[in-house]
């Protein structure tokens, strides 16, 4: 398999995701302030988006979005518990963090890195800025309520919406967003953070 991803993006969970399975991959960087990378110009080919991350599975198929790479990856070794099995409560309670940080999580924290493009006028700029820190923050406690008690989304056992759930709350520190007022999001970083997957990925990914 070939995994398109960026140093820290979404599309790092999915990097997570593969070193937690055990399938052998290769991993392509994608550097999108190169104009001559050769990775930006196949995703570019791959994805009419143009987005990472974008998964080519060992029979050549095709997959970009981040909640069908976590499945097919999880569903490929059951043994590894990566994902509740199919058909239980469990199995549904992860799509529905799987979702809750694609849908809202993703969306609420990126907006923060866009808030140049919005308008080259900087009061509407802070305007913005000022709406999209408070979704932000209210996704961050919301986050952190449902921590509460808890080493991880499900519980006890770590499962692929962790990935993608530390993943975007590690944009944070990009962003200036303290995660003092969040104990137990603080916690919960720290406990994805030592696992040898995911300290491998974001040494690879030269996140140190």
């Amino acid at each position: 398999m070939k995994l398109y991803y960026s140093a820290g993006s979404c599309a790092m969970s999915c990097h997570i995701a593969l070193e937690e399975s055990g399938l052998k991959y290769e991993g392509i960087e994608v550097d999108w302030e190169n104009s001559s990378d050769p990775g930006a110009a196949q995703v570019a080919k791959l994805n009419a988006l143009g987005t990472v991350p974008v998964l080519i599975t060992d029979d050549g198929k095709q997959l970009d979005q981040n909640i069908a790479i976590h499945t097919y990856i999880a569903d490929k070794v059951p043994d590894k518990k990566l994902l509740p099995p199919n058909g239980t409560f469990e199995r549904a309670e992860a799509v529905k963090w799987l979702s809750f940080v694609s849908a809202d999580m993703h969306k609420a924290i990126g907006a923060l890195f866009t808030v140049n493009y919005v308008s080259k006028d900087k009061a509407v700029q802070d305007a913005y800025r000022q709406y999209a820190m408070g979704r932000a923050k209210e996704i961050l406690a919301y986050l952190d309520n449902n921590l509460a008690g808890k080493d991880f989304l499900l519980g006890k056992n770590f499962c692929l919406a962790d990935a993608y759930a530390f993943v975007v709350a590690g944009w944070t520190k990009w962003l200036e967003i303290p995660l003092t007022p969040y104990k137990n999001i603080q916690s919960y970083m720290g406990r994805v953070a030592a696992r040898p997957a995911v300290a491998k990925v974001i040494k690879v990914e030269g996140l140190e």
